[in-house]
């Protein structure tokens, strides 16, 4: 396992932010930088088996930023759910927030994430979400089609409707870690993940959040042929598993 070949620290403080990277080597050295200057030290990124120079970029920031490295790239739930797994056995934290390594999210969101839990004791799960108010952001055409049939589709499988399914920005709290297992690789992990907490009955809500569209995180996003491989993963899990 990724996590038996680390290194092996403790995570101590009121947050971790966790990052899952593949081959983002042209901008994850942005993202870290602006999280730690921001204040934010607790940062701990799965390296999915990335092919470019990812890994070496993440090991310049060694000391002052925790990583696991996959051997092979297994996917984004499986990046996921390493993070949790390492979260869950090595931190002594209060929240966990996920976070994109591509460019896409504003760091100033984290703290909406924060300032919720606080004012809530109850609420284990908040998923950010672009499209609760308007932004100044223009969400492209088609990216809007794909995540509306994904939240129908989600709200089909799980019960639960979202605004906004597939936003990678998210928080939990520490508990919920220990109740939300994730044992699908890829991108369906979005919609298993939705499942877990109704499951589970975890509290939840949304909050919004703002997404900064780019040509790379474009190029990066999911395929339509995609996103219908991912349905149909996410149907045979529930149904036929």
């Amino acid at each position: 396992m990724a996590i038996e070949s680390s290194k092996k620290e403790e995570i101590i403080g009121n947050e971790v932010i966790l990052l899952r990277a593949y081959n983002e080597a042209k901008v994850i050295k942005g993202v870290l930088e602006e999280l730690l200057k921001n204040g934010y030290k607790n940062i701990l990124v799965v390296n999915d088996g990335s092919t470019d120079e990812t890994k070496e970029i993440l090991e310049s920031f060694s000391g002052k930023i925790f990583f696991v490295n996959h051997s092979t790239n297994r996917g984004a739930g499986a990046a996921l759910e390493t993070g949790f797994e390492y979260i869950r056995r090595f931190g002594k934290v209060k929240y966990v927030i996920t976070f994109d390594s591509d460019g896409q999210h504003c760091v100033a969101d984290i703290q909406k994430f924060l300032k919720k839990f606080e004012s809530d004791k109850d609420l284990w799960v908040i998923f950010g979400s672009r499209f609760l108010q308007k932004s100044e952001t223009n969400v492209p055409f088609f990216r809007k089609i794909v995540l509306f049939l994904g939240k129908i589709f989600t709200f089909l499988v799980s019960g639960i409707y979202l605004t906004d399914t597939h936003n990678g920005l998210r928080g939990f709290r520490f508990e919920a870690l220990k109740k939300i297992h994730l044992k699908m690789d890829s991108m369906a992990y979005a919609s298993e993940l939705i499942d877990e907490v109704r499951k589970n009955n975890i509290k939840y809500t949304e909050v919004f959040v703002v997404i900064k569209y780019t040509d790379y995180s474009l190029q990066k996003g999911q395929s339509s042929l995609n996103a219908i491989n991912i349905a149909l993963k996410v149907i045979y899990n529930k149904f036929f598993r």
